[in-house]
Order: C-alpha cells, then sequence, then structure tokens
C-alpha cells in the first residue's frame, strides 16, 4: 500500500503528461523509421545496378581477351610458329587495342622429360625488356609451371593466379593456351586491365565505388588478393557476383566509395526526428504544468471549504454555491487541456501530419503538415469536417466491408487504435483529387481523472516514394526487365488463377508456347545487343495480337506463352497464333539490318490437353517441336492437330510450283570488287521471286519452305542454269569475264547428282569452269566433313571455283577449313559493320584476314559500306569487298546496262567506277 499510494498520486498528477509523451515519442520513431528505410532502400537498389553495370564491362573485356588468344592459338595450329616478323606483327595489333597486355609469346615444348619442364620461348613480342627469345616461360614459378602444363594437357586456355610484383614481368596474370606443337603465353597485367575497363576515362575523385577482387579457385575461406581499389572499405553495403576466367574462379566485390551510397540517416531524417522529440518534451511538460496548478487550485478549495464549514455551519448553502463554481472552474480548466491553441504553436513545425478529432470525428486540430499533405486549409477543417473525407472511397468501402462498421468506427478498427500505435496503410485523398498513400497510427486520448476517452490523436506520413520503390521492386520480380512482359514466377501466377476460373465456369482456355526460328543467328552474326533489340520489337508486336485479358509472357531467351483465358473454340486460339505469324512477318528494323524472324507455336487447350499448369506448358512445348518439323513458322496443336496454318503453308508450296513452271523467279547481280584495283571480279547471283498476284516475296519466307518441300532442288538447278547462261552471254559481248558465285544449299548439297548437275549446266552453257564459283556455308562445310571433303574434291576436278560463305557464323575455324580445296573465304557482314568503332571486331577482322593468307586463301569482306571500312580492309591487305559501297543487287537488264558504261568509260579512258 505504501507503493501503490505514491504512484496513484503521480499517475493522478502527471498520467495524461506521460501518455501524451508517450504517444508522441512512438510517433516520432515510427516515422523515423519508416524514412530510414525508405532511404536505405533506394540507397541500395541504385548501387547494386551500378556495380552491376561496372561488372558486366569487366566480364565482356575478359571473354575478349579469351576470344583473341583462340584466334592467335588458331593462327599458329594452321600456320605454324612462322617468323618472328609475322608473330610480332599480329601480336602487336592485338597489343594495341589491349594496352593491359604487356607480352605476347610462342614457346617451344622440351620433350626431353615427362611431363615437359621447360618452355623456351621462340617469338616474343613485349612492352618491357621481358620475356626475351629463348626465356623459360615457366620459370615464375611452380604455378606458371603447373598452368602451362595443364593448358598442354586440356587443350583449354589455363591462367595461373596472381603472380607477384617480384615475378619477372611484374605483378599480373599468364594466360597459357596449346598452340600445335607450340606454347602461346599472354602476360596481363591486372591491375591496368581492372582499372581501364571499371573506371575507363574517369576521374578517380569521381569514383563512386570500389572493387576488390578475390580469386577463389582454390579455397574460398582464404582466397588471395588479386585485386583493391585504394579507396572505399565501406562492406556495409557490397554487391558481389563471379567471374569465370581460364579455369579460375574471380569473387567480384564492390563497395561504395566514402561520401557515396552512405546508408547512414540523412540529415532531413534526423532533424525531422529531433523536431518529433523536442515537440513531445513541450507537450508533456505543458500538460504537467497544467496538471499540477490544478491539483494545487483543488487542495486550496479544499481547505476554504473546510475551514468555512467548520467555522460557519450556518453559511451551508453558501458553501455549496461556492462548491458549484469550483466544480465550474475546473471543467473550464479540463476544457482548456483540450484546446488546440497551445498544441498548433507547439506542433507547427512538425513535418507529418497531426489531426486531433474528438469522440465523434471532428477534427479539432488541423496543423500545417497535414495541409501541406491535403491540400486543404485548416479554417476549412476545423469543427467542420471529419477524417472520413480525405480517405479515398474506395478504401473506406473496403474498411467498413472488413470491420463490420460504418464511418469513423471503421476507422478506428481497422487503424486498430485501441490497443497499439503501429502505423497502418490508408489511402488518402487530396483536396486536388490526386491519391496519397500514408502511413496512420491513430491513438486515443484518454482522460486522466475517469478514464473516459476525449478523442483520437492521429498521425500521418506520405509513403509515395516508399510505395513507389516497393511497387518498382514488385515489377522486377514478376516482369521480364528487357521486354517489360510477365515473367515466368507472374505467368505461374495469372495461368493458376485462369484455370481455376476456368474450372468454376466450365470454360476452355488455350496456352501458346512460342518459339522464334534460328534467333541464335542473330545473337552470333549481330551480336547480343541486336538480339535484345529483335526480342523487345519483337514483344511489342505480340501485345497487338492478343486481347485485353490475355496474358503473354517471356519464359527466358526467346521462348514465349500466350495465356488466352475464356477462350470460346479452338479456332479462337488459332488465329491468334495466325496474328502471331503475320504480325511477326514484316521485317524488323535493327541497328541498320532488315531483320526477319518467324515462329514456332505449339497450342494446348484446356481441359482436353491437360488440367494443370505444367502440363498445359509441356504439351504446348511439344506441339512446338511438332511445328518446328513441320518447317517453322507455322503453328500446331497438340497431338499433331493441324489448325488452317497447315493449308496456308501447302498454298505456298502449290504457289511455289507453279511460280516454277511460269519462270516467277528472277536473278539480281551484286558486284565483288577488288580492292587494290577497284575493278569488278567476280558477281554474286541472288534468287528473287515476285508473286504477280501478292507482289514480291521475300527469300527468309520461301526459301525455307523450299528447302524443306524439297524445290529449292529444282529451284537452285534454274538458279545455277541461269547464272552461268547470263555470265556467259556477258562474256561473249566482252562485257564483263569474270567467275559468277551461286549458294548452294543444303538439299542441293546432298543431292548424289549435284556434280552431274553442274557438269551438264557448264556444257550447255559453255561457261568455262574456272569462270563458276559455288558458295556454301561455314556450317553446311562442318555438318558433314568426309562428305564435304569427296563433294568438294569432285568439283575441283571439274574446275569451278569453291568459296565459304558467311564466315564466322559458324563453328568451324581455319585450322578445319584447311582441309578443303577452298579458294576464296567471305567474312559475315557482322563482322564488318563495326570494325570503325568497335576495337575487338577490327582485331578479329585483321587476323581472320592475316590467317587466311596464310593458308593462301583469298578473303572477301561482306557488307562493306562506308569508305572508312574500306580504307581499313586495305590496309589489311584485304583482296576484294562486295556491299552497297560499290552497287546494290541489281537485275540482269540493270547488271547490263551498268556493264555497259563500265565498258564505255574503258574505251573512252575516263576512271572506271570503283577505283580510289
Amino acid at each position: 500500500m505504501r507503493v501503490i499510494r505514491p504512484l496513484r498520486r503521480l499517475l493522478k498528477h502527471f498520467g495524461l503528461a506521460m501518455l501524451l509523451a508517450g504517444v508522441l515519442a512512438a510517433a516520432t520513431e515510427a516515422v523515423y523509421k519508416n524514412a530510414l528505410d525508405a532511404q536505405r532502400d533506394r540507397v541500395y537498389a541504385e548501387f547494386q545496378l551500378a556495380a552491376g553495370q561496372h561488372i558486366g564491362t569487366l566480364r565482356k573485356r575478359v571473354e575478349a581477351v579469351l576470344d583473341l588468344q583462340h584466334l592467335l592459338g588458331d593462327h599458329v595450329d594452321v600456320a605454324g610458329a612462322g617468323s618472328a616478323k609475322d608473330f610480332e606483327q599480329i601480336s602487336g595489333s592485338l597489343m594495341r587495342v589491349h594496352t593491359f597486355i604487356k607480352a605476347i609469346a610462342l614457346a617451344d615444348v622440351d620433350n626431353s622429360v615427362t611431363p615437359p619442364l621447360r618452355f623456351p620461348a621462340r617469338h616474343v613480342a613485349t612492352r618491357a625488356a621481358w620475356p626475351r627469345r629463348g626465356t623459360d616461360l615457366a620459370m615464375e614459378g611452380l604455378q606458371a609451371q603447373e598452368a602451362v602444363q595443364a593448358a598442354l594437357r586440356t587443350g583449354a586456355i589455363i591462367a595461373t593466379p596472381l603472380l607477384s610484383p617480384e615475378a619477372e614481368n611484374g605483378e599480373g596474370i599468364r594466360l597459357f593456351s596449346r598452340a600445335g606443337q607450340h606454347v602461346l603465353g599472354i602476360y596481363m597485367h591486372l591491375s591496368e586491365l581492372a582499372q581501364s575497363t571499371l573506371w575507363a576515362g574517369m576521374d578517380p575523385d569521381a569514383r563512386n565505388m570500389a572493387f576488390t577482387i578475390l580469386d577463389t579457385t582454390t579455397d574460398p575461406r582464404s582466397a588471395p588478393e588479386v585485386y583493391r581499389d585504394t579507396i572505399g572499405d565501406n562492406f556495409e553495403t557490397a554487391y558481389v557476383e563471379v567471374i569465370e576466367f581460364a579455369a579460375r574462379r574471380w569473387l567480384i566485390i564492390a563497395t561504395p566509395t566514402p561520401n557515396h551510397f552512405e546508408l547512414a540517416p540523412a540529415a532531413s531524417i534526423e532533424r525531422q526526428r529531433a523536431t518529433g522529440w523536442a515537440i513531445t518534451l513541450l507537450a508533456a511538460l505543458l500538460v504537467a504544468f497544467l496538471q499540477t496548478r490544478n491539483a494545487v487550485i483543488r487542495d486550496r478549495v479544499r481547505s476554504s471549504t473546510a475551514e468555512l464549514a467548520e467555522t460557519n455551519r450556518i453559511l451551508a448553502d453558501t458553501n455549496a454555491t461556492l462548491q458549484a463554481e469550483v466544480a465550474q472552474r475546473t471543467a473550464s480548466e479540463a476544457a482548456l487541456r483540450t484546446s488546440t491553441t497551445l498544441q498548433q504553436a507547439i506542433l507547427h513545425s512538425a513535418d507529418y501530419a497531426i489531426v486531433l478529432t474528438d469522440t465523434d470525428g471532428i477534427i479539432r486540430v488541423f496543423n500545417p503538415a497535414a495541409e501541406n499533405m491535403l491540400g486543404c486549409a485548416a479554417d476549412l477543417v476545423v469543427d467542420k469536417r471529419t477524417p472520413i473525407d480525405f480517405i479515398n472511397t474506395a478504401a473506406m468501402a473496403r474498411m467498413e466491408r472488413a470491420t463490420g462498421k460504418r464511418g469513423f468506427a471503421a476507422v478506428l478498427d481497422t487503424a486498430r487504435g485501441l490497443s497499439t500505435n503501429e502505423p497502418v496503410e490508408v489511402e488518402l485523398t487530396g483536396a486536388d483529387g490526386r491519391n496519397i498513400p500514408a502511413a496512420v497510427s491513430i491513438s486515443p486520448l484518454i482522460d486522466a481523472q475517469d478514464g473516459r476517452i476525449t478523442g483520437y490523436l492521429t498521425i500521418a506520413s506520405d509513403i509515395t516514394h516508399r510505395k513507389a520503390a516497393e511497387t518498382r521492386i514488385l515489377h522486377l520480380a514478376h516482369f521480364d526487365p528487357l521486354t517489360e512482359l510477365p515473367n515466368r514466377s507472374l505467368l505461374g501466377v495469372r495461368l493458376e488463377s485462369a484455370l481455376e476460373a476456368a474450372g468454376r465456369f466450365e470454360q476452355s482456355l488455350g496456352v501458346l508456347f512460342l518459339d522464334l526460328d534460328r534467333f541464335k543467328n542473330v545473337n552470333d552474326s549481330l551480336g547480343h545487343q541486336a538480339g535484345d533489340a529483335l526480342l523487345k520489337a519483337v514483344s511489342g508486336r505480340f501485345q497487338h495480337c492478343v486481347r485485353e485479358q490475355d496474358t503473354v509472357a517471356r519464359m527466358g531467351g526467346d521462348e514465349f506463352i500466350v495465356v488466352l483465358p475464356e477462350l470460346e473454340s479452338r479456332e479462337q486460339a488459332a488465329e491468334v497464333a495466325e496474328r502471331i505469324v503475320e504480325a511477326l512477318s514484316a521485317p524488323f528494323d535493327i541497328k541498320g539490318h532488315r531483320l526477319t524472324v518467324t515462329p514456332s507455336i505449339g497450342i494446348a487447350i484446356y481441359p482436353e490437353d491437360g488440367s494443370t499448369a505444367d502440363t498445359l506448358i509441356q504439351h504446348a512445348d511439344a506441339a512446338m517441336y511438332h511445328a518446328k518439323d513441320a518447317g517453322r513458322n507455322n503453328y500446331q496443336f497438340y497431338e499433331s492437330r493441324l489448325s488452317t496454318l497447315v493449308s496456308t503453308r501447302l498454298t505456298l508450296e502449290n504457289r511455289l510450283r507453279r511460280a516454277l513452271e511460269r519462270q516467277e523467279f528472277e536473278l539480281y547481280y551484286q558486284p565483288q570488287v577488288d580492292i587494290a584495283s577497284g575493278d569488278f571480279i567476280g558477281l554474286e547471283a541472288m534468287l528473287r521471286w515476285n508473286d504477280p498476284d501478292e507482289g514480291p516475296v521475300e527469300p527468309d519466307t520461301f526459301i525455307p519452305i523450299a528447302e524443306d518441300s524439297g524445290l529449292i532442288v529444282p529451284i537452285g538447278a534454274w538458279v545455277l542454269r541461269t547464272a552461268c547462261a547470263q555470265a556467259e552471254a556477258w562474256r561473249r559481248k566482252h562485257l564483263i569475264d569474270v567467275p559468277v558465285a551461286v549458294n548452294l544449299s543444303a538439299r542441293q548439297f546432298d543431292e548424289a547428282s549435284l556434280l552431274d548437275t553442274v557438269a551438264e549446266v557448264l556444257e550447255d552453257t559453255g561457261l568455262p569452269a574456272d569462270r563458276l564459283e559455288l558458295e556454301l556455308t561455314e556450317s553446311l562445310i562442318m555438318r558433314n566433313p568426309e562428305l564435304t571433303a569427296d563433294v568438294l574434291d569432285g568439283a575441283k576436278r571439274l574446275g569451278v571455283m569453291i568459296g565459304v560463305d558467311d564466315f564466322g557464323t559458324g563453328y568451324s575455324s581455319l585450322a578445319y577449313l584447311k582441309r578443303f580445296p577452298i579458294d576464296r573465304l567471305k567474312i559475315d557482314r557482322s563482322f564488318i559493320a563495326d570494325i570503325e568503332t568497335e576495337p575487338d571486331d577490327a582485331a578479329i577482322a585483321e587476323t581472320i584476314i592475316a590467317m587466311a593468307h596464310t593458308l593462301r586463301i583469298q578473303v572477301l569482306a561482306e557488307g562493306v559500306e562506308t569508305v572508312g571500312q574500306l580504307r581499313m580492309l586495305r590496309g589489311w591487305a584485304c583482296d576484294a569487298y562486295q556491299g552497297y559501297l560499290c552497287s546494290r543487287p541489281l537485275p540482269a537488264d540493270d547488271m547490263n546496262a551498268l556493264l555497259k558504261g563500265l565498258r564505255a568509260a574503258r574505251l573512252c579512258g575516263l576512271p572506271e567506277m570503283g577505283n580510289g
């Protein structure tokens, strides 16, 4: 009892002050925590994005070094060690592009012991005094020796760990690979590689993050440090990626530099917190002062009343009147405690909205922060409106349904204001009609004397920025970042929901599995940036082929899923597939290239083809592969049930047969130009089809069908005969006497009568055999090397020329091509397009030319469009070029006119077209 009585007096005198202090303190800390969390989420997302971009650049540069070592190794494998001058010329061109490569050495293998322990350098290209000719590549220690032996044993590129600064060529790593009977070594300065890649062209003072590279190849727990920036050691915020590099595993750790990506609370947040605590203290002191003053007044009243009662009972009626006046005065002072004048003065600087309501929900206090947030002046709100007026109508309806209450009572129940101060998210509506997401906490104000609830204190903070960040994170989790289509995760949710609705309402549902035909060729020939741009363009066309309730999702790579709920019939799914096929039929303009891509589509229908999401996707996938087997650029239903597209494909096949009979095909010719003299040294024949009813038909559209149907064989025979006849006609008219190049398809090449057909055409047309060049793609040559060698040997016996078309897009190398009797190699246009701006492409093209010349193979560059490209090719001693810089492909009549003009120019002694 001795303890309880003082406690009661304390609560009686200061209970309201303590309660108000607790409410305001909790609100201050809640708002502070929300602001701090939002700041840290934003900083880390920005840092993670920036670090990932820097590390991606480093990964590409490392892969480029490995590609160049492969090319140099192929050169040595093909041409042998060669002379020191040739080796230094080729290696020097690579070192000029990549300055972090300090030396390139080609060493012999001393096989006097097994395994070999010595590898003396035969040729060396270096920026320093070491290594020199005769230097042992393994002399830098056991790690270098083991790396060389591993490269010889596995045939792969093997990197050493980081060698110390005391190593012969300084701190760095060594890359070793087998090159024929030799060892190829590249000496690379890792610090220079990292700095030139991660911080190219950036002032050191402007760097906002630092990188540390650990070599985790052997033991991740004690991984040595191979690179560290001199700034930045804040591991509180870090981003980590792994790069696999030449049998080594690097762990890349990115950390912010000082004063960048800071997680410490911003000054504005700290000021907001300090202001909240100051308001809390002032409010508590004010209420405590008022309570103490009232207690003194009550004591004085009781004392006076007792004295009057004791001294003069006669004045009982007067005393009763006095007590009534004292009670009235006490009530007036209690009302004064609830007035808002002093509270508004104290809370005027708060950054968050503070609203005080009575028990009926009428607003009595509306601070300036609330005015700014909701766009409404206090004099239009106080004593006139309730918080319900600022709650979104839809949000209010949800609260009433959830609580079973109406009006302000539903708001109180939702906010759990009677039991906790934890903020809840509520969508408010400003005076201008805009929606404002807010974190709201509502606390009751309880009278210290009788325990009655006298009103409610509402604290609200604008969380628009936090909600935007959450929305962005949620979007990244459910949408493909490249195409902005739903990803595999969101697809699963939507498909399950659609299946549930279809089962409940006994409806059908369609799943389309789409795969882009030969999309890999785009990545291989034009690069992944062009491939990504094509995927985005394809996704945009998909959106116009479906309804609003349909879902188009990207599974990954070039695979897409379309979900068609509320399907009325199988034909409706077929119509969507037809729209997609038609939408993709128009060429895409990607980075200056006109690309045509076709889809193979498989269709599965719920419920007959499956009742679960996984089953429907698997069956649609199987149907898609059936579509590919059927010739691509079509769709198939599961269980081989074909749609009307089969009839369309058959119609096009019939049109092709009719076109062959009616001679609707035409050949265009594009000149091939000698780079040194500017003279025409050849013409390439290109097939075109102009349908009298439908107009021009793209080769990419009809050639695959011709190949699949076998029509390519008679069409190819027509091309061969027509091109040879035209070339012989020009030769007899003395217009031009150069080889004509004709492409062979895989189906033609597989024909046993191919060589007989070629011999017959040459005999019938009278064209000399050395004036015909047969062009085969790189992939066709490598498909069956034994068959290829037999056919090409037979062709050479006839006397015709052999050319390799689109070199670099397949999987061969010059080391393999030297097995075949090849006269000319055509570098694919994808390697020529960017040689003026991309050092890696330029180095690869230059190396291919040098290596081909070593094998005594002529080189022609395809797709030359600028004078700058021609100038670079001339500097590398490329033999010939073909492209729009000289002429577009022309029909025979236009080419005939061009050749006559050139002949007239020669007879008149005028400069010929193409010279210079």
